[in-house]
């Protein structure tokens, strides 16, 4: 059931970036314009990191889920200008972001919020 899920998963995001390439590729070459909408690429981030963090079975992934839900955070405050941050000023955010994945990462494995998925056999 693994394999069926990891296959779908990468379908998925493969068909994503396939697409969000080419959107991507027209609008730089002024076929097509996409418009604002691009602005909100870091929602994406963060969504997933909501979506992965609530659906693991491990900690591990858990922090998967985490480090893409802070990187969405992170880019949206750059791109939408927040509190009139520019990269140039929230670009340390990455140290401290990297430092928690490897405080995570050095915890040890606790039950996560789906414990449906820690048994083999689903009791």
């Amino acid at each position: 059931m693994n394999t069926r899920k990891s296959v779908s998963t990468h379908l998925l995001v493969g068909s994503i970036l396939v697409l969000t390439g080419g959107a991507l590729l027209l609008d730089t070459t002024g076929i097509i314009h996409t418009g604002p909408i691009w602005r909100f690429w870091p929602l994406v981030l963060i969504c997933l990191g909501i979506v992965k963090m609530w659906s693991a079975a491990r900690r591990r992934e858990q922090g998967e889920g985490l480090w893409l839900l802070l990187l969405g955070l992170w880019c949206a405050v750059w791109t939408f200008n927040i509190g009139g941050l520019a990269f140039a000023d929230i670009w340390p955010a990455i140290f401290i972001a990297l430092g928690i994945s490897m405080l995570w990462k050095s915890l040890p494995d606790i039950r996560t919020w789906n414990t449906e998925k820690e048994s083999p056999h689903g009791t």
